[in-house]
């Protein structure tokens, strides 16, 4: 099967794609119009500052300071190590700029050994922060403010990637009115709601394909009580259901439904979306289904992997999940059972008002630049190196060496000191790709490797590799990719509107709160009466939730 797992690496590491021997210029020359013209588009914007461009190359080099969060899977060549790699002799060559990693640790050990550097005062010059340290540092003066660094010298092609994220991401950055952090930008956007339906089970049971939530319910009717896997069992299920409810977030959506998520409600300030009537009309509706059998009478004792190897072994046809489930674990599915045929749609809603596809605020971490350093600009220039690297790099030299690695197991893009994703690189690629799919392009150097790659795995599909059905399924001119697009076009994201760190309250009391939550929504669809859910209202308010509305809604104010 075509290795097509550096793409999807964003989504399964969130917590969460040069030989020597090429010319210095090697990665600038992949995008001259970048190098050549850089921040052109910024220029306008320019308002207190004359913008300037960054630093060609320091002489003398410079040296900055960081810490190393490894990647357990990663192999080193012989000699390299965090501080002699592909990615730290690239950037001394080419921009002057000496990394240097003080200290590097597991990724269960990361935060509290950099809570204790930051506890003694004693930090790199610069590193990644989680939301929480990131508050510490600034209440405690360590950080350097970036707001005239970045308005000067941002290359236009950094800042389009960070804007991709959506504006609160940089102004989660903002703190009194000064940028003090370069986001490291995530894809929760990306990994939205998409609805999978078996098409092979539709044409047994004789009903169209989905577009509306009355259609969503007559297919999981159908597909728990029609035999639609014509074993002559009642052994099928309508709909993946797991415990926690984490899969069903888009049914929740075509209710107009979101969970855990801060909402501008009708007066202007926040309030909690769990807690709002639509949720009680869209737990109703499971209530109805589990009642009527449609659903796993075990699913409260299963965790969502559990409910998957039954998704695998062909007990459900409907499953709410994000883009990348075709690559897992429906190809699984189709590679247990061929004739799985499973397809993807957009979010049916209940009404005419579209599905939003709720996501959390769109950032890993905060890149946070020591207090005094001489060149916090070099930041820019090491984001630039990993953009053109990671996004517009056409080398399959240099993607080998930079992106892919020595064991070829696409881990080597984890050496660059610093990083971001971009917040639809799948969508990205797939439009990338579609003119060759439909033969509308030819010249396969046009494409970065990853999108030959893809490009190479949707063509074997269609000359009959099912091994490669993830991919086409995913990237394809149909695939999942495609519906993510159809949202980013229909501007169908619905972000949560606090994004800040957890409130006094919240640290007191948010954790039995989610227990309450979970366990009350878990127990209505198992039967309880809806009224329950009112008094769960009450009870989360009453247990802190109140309280903690008034301290978000306090932050809210001041960031308006």
């Amino acid at each position: 099967m075509v290795r097509f797992m550096p793409v999807l690496l964003a989504f399964l590491l969130m917590v969460t794609g040069i030989l020597s021997g090429c010319s210095s210029q090697a990665v600038r020359e992949q995008t001259p119009e970048i190098a050549n013209k850089q921040n052109e588009g910024n220029q306008g914007e320019q308002t207190d500052q004359t913008f300037k461009k960054l630093p060609d190359k320091y002489d003398p080099p410079i040296q900055l300071t960081t810490v190393t969060l490894p990647n357990p899977t990663l192999k080193y060549a012989p000699e390299d190590d965090e501080n002699n790699n592909p990615w730290t002799r690239r950037l001394e060559k080419d921009y002057g700029i000496k990394v240097k990693s003080l200290w590097s640790v597991p990724p269960e050990q990361y935060e509290q050994k950099m809570n204790l550097a930051i506890a003694s005062g004693d930090i790199p010059d610069f590193f990644n922060a989680t939301p929480i340290q990131f508050k510490q540092l600034y209440e405690a003066g360590l950080l350097e403010d970036l707001t005239t660094m970045y308005s000067t010298y941002v290359p236009d092609m950094v800042k389009k990637f960070i804007d991709e994220a959506g504006p609160e991401v940089m102004r989660s950055a903002t703190l009194d009115g000064k940028l003090m952090a370069i986001p490291w930008t995530a894809t929760f956007k990306e990994s939205a709601p998409i609805l999978y339906v078996r098409k092979d089970w539709l044409k047994k049971v004789n009903l169209p394909e989905p577009k509306t939530m009355q259609d969503v319910l007559k297919i999981v009717e159908a597909f728990a009580t029609q035999d639609p896997d014509d074993n002559g069992k009642d052994d099928t299920v309508g709909m993946l259901l797991d415990k926690d409810l984490s899969s069903a977030s888009g049914f929740f959506s075509g209710y107009h439904a979101y969970r855990e998520l801060w909402l501008i409600d009708s007066t202007g300030k926040l309030a909690y979306s769990s807690i709002q009537p639509e949720m009680k009309t869209a737990l109703g509706k499971l209530q109805g289904m589990f009642k009527a059998g449609q659903l796993d009478p075990e699913f409260a004792m299963k965790a969502e992997g559990k409910t998957i190897e039954e998704l695998i072994a062909g007990k459900a046809g409907i499953y709410y999940s994000a883009m990348y489930a075709p690559a897992w674990p429906l190809q699984q599915s189709k590679d247990i059972n061929p004739q799985a045929d499973w397809g993807s749609y957009p979010m049916p809603s209940v009404d005419n008002q579209v599905a939003l596809a709720p996501h959390k605020l769109n950032v890993s971490g905060y890149w946070v630049v020591k207090k005094g350093i001489p060149h916090p600009e070099a930041l820019l220039n090491m984001l630039e190196l990993w953009s053109n690297i990671q996004h517009n790099n056409k080398s399959e030299e240099i993607y080998k060496e930079f992106i892919v690695g020595i064991d070829g197991a696409s881990t080597a893009w984890s050496m660059s000191p610093i990083k971001f994703y971009r917040a639809f690189n799948n969508v990205n690629n797939h439009l990338a790709i579609a003119p060759f799919l439909k033969g509308e392009e030819s010249d396969l150097n046009k494409l970065t490797p990853d999108q030959r790659n893809l490009y190479s795995a949707s063509m074997k599909y269609k000359n009959g590799d099912n091994g490669n059905w993830g991919a086409n399924e995913i990237w394809g001119l149909n695939g999942s990719a495609s519906i993510v697009d159809g949202y980013l076009k229909k501007n169908q994201f619905l972000s949560d509107e606090y994004f800040s760190t957890p409130t006094p309250t919240m640290v007191e009391r948010w954790e039995s709160l989610r227990k309450l939550e979970i366990m009350t929504m878990t127990t209505i669809v198992q039967g309880a009466p809806l009224a329950e859910f009112d008094k769960f209202v009450e009870q989360w308010k009453k247990q802190g939730g109140e309280q903690i509305t008034k301290e978000v809604n306090e932050w809210y104010a001041k960031r308006k």
